[in-house]
This record gives C-alpha cells, structure tokens and sequence, in this order.
C-alpha cells in the first residue's frame, strides 16, 4: 500500500466583541451534502514554516488581511492517518498538523476563498462562533477544548 507524508497547519482565528470572544468557522458541503464548519488551514509549501503557513492559509481562505493577523501561540501538533480513497490508488495519508491560536484585529468580515469549482466548491460560508456555540457545534477537532486550555492567552 502506498503512503504518502503531509505537513499542514491550522488556525484557530479568533476576535474580541465586547466581553465575547468569538471564533472564525469556515463552512462547506460534506460528502453528503450537509454543511460542516472548519478551520482554515492547509498544506505547508517549499521550505515554508508552520507559523508561515498558518498566516497564509488563514489570509488565503479567508480574505482576511494577514497584516491584521497575529499568531498568539502555537497550541498543538496532531499526528493522524487515513486512507484518501478519492486520489488513485487510494494511498495512506500520514499527516503532521500544526495548531495554532491567531488573534484577528482587523473589523472585515471574511469572504472565503473559492478557486474555481473543481477544487473549491464546498465552501459556501463562514461563522463567527462565541464560545457557548462551540460546545455545541458539530466540528473537528475539539475545537472547544483546545481553546478552553488556552482562553488566558486569549
């Protein structure tokens, strides 16, 4: 069976309204046509850091302004595994993920990053989320417990 090994980063993009703190959800269509949210996050590039990759990822799948990002911490790396059995051969893909907590300061809203409708086309939204939303929102990673073992950072 073949493997293949990838590098990734997230982020964790959260901001401050009034005594709230609220974090940043990207939401696509599953496989089933359900909507889901996500974190941004993507694939590190050349000799690209994992901080690097986070702030470019964010600013690429968001439409935020990287200039008004700040990464805060890195919180995490995530080792998993899976079969990608939509690419041929349906190879085991071993994944390195990078988590990181970035503060947004900046007042625009995001617009997700569609790059055509082969590659993109599930992304259809983003969230805002306060915390007492988190608990309850269908997302992967625990997104609430990374962020309830580092609200004093926040």
């Amino acid at each position: 069976m073949n493997r293949i090994f990838e590098k990734s980063s997230w982020g964790i993009v959260y901001r401050k309204r009034s005594k709230d703190i609220e974090v940043l959800l990207l939401c696509r269509k599953n496989g089933k046509g359900e909507n889901e949210y996500v974190l941004p996050k993507g694939h590190m590039e050349g000799d690209e850091t994992a901080k690097d990759t986070a702030l470019r990822e964010i600013s690429e799948e968001t439409g935020l302004d990287a200039r008004e990002l700040e990464v805060i911490k890195f919180m995490t790396k995530i080792n998993y595994s899976f079969v990608a059995t939509h690419k041929e051969g349906s190879p085991v893909i071993d994944k390195d993920v990078y988590l990181f907590l970035v503060k947004y300061s900046g007042d625009s809203e995001p617009t997700p990053f569609r790059w055509g409708v082969e590659k993109w086309e599930r992304f259809t939204g983003f969230k805002w989320f306060r915390m007492d939303e988190l608990k309850t929102a269908n997302v992967k990673p625990d997104i609430y417990g990374f962020i309830r073992k580092n609200l004093q950072y926040m």
